[in-house]
């Protein structure tokens, strides 16, 4: 009769133990640092308010202006939106997605290069391009005249 063992050996145990202490070692601080994280969770943030304040000049037929800062961001009616009391009127805050206002803070205070001030019009478009670095210039966004909005990370 024979008897199968099967199992791990002493030396291969040790092994593993040795690699997995090596990465710990060499990853485990990159997943500690938030700084990373924050830097690009508000320039997504930003990003996506640009977007959405650019989607809405055109759904709505008014002129929309973004302002993005080292403090955070708001959106603003431009100009008068109609005639009637209920309309939206300069200087009128853009509600977002969430019925609130679309206004951002900078929490964690990424840096920013400069101020990004742009008004999209009916068509998504902005009367001068523009653009904005954050973290240092590790991400950039770039608003063209044609109201084409990249970003490059």
């Amino acid at each position: 009769m024979r008897i199968i063992q099967s199992g791990f050996t002493l030396v291969e145990l040790i092994i593993t133990l040795v690699i997995m202490g090596i990465l710990a070692a060499v990853v485990g601080p990159r997943f500690f640092d938030r700084k990373a994280f924050d830097e690009r969770f508000y320039f997504e943030e930003a990003l996506s308010a640009v977007r959405y304040a650019q989607k809405l000049a055109i759904a709505s037929g008014c002129s929309i202006e973004i302002q993005l800062d080292q403090d955070g961001y708001r959106a603003d009616y431009a100009n008068d939106c109609g005639d009637a009391p209920t309309d939206p009127k300069r200087g009128d805050p853009v509600a977002g997605p969430d019925g609130g206002d679309l206004q951002g803070n900078n929490p964690e205070k990424v840096g920013i290069n400069q101020e990004l001030a742009v008004t999209f019009n009916a068509l998504g478009a902005v009367d001068a391009p523009a653009s904005i670095k954050f973290a240092q210039g590790t991400f950039e966004l770039i608003v063209h005249s044609t109201g084409f909005i990249e970003a490059r990370p």
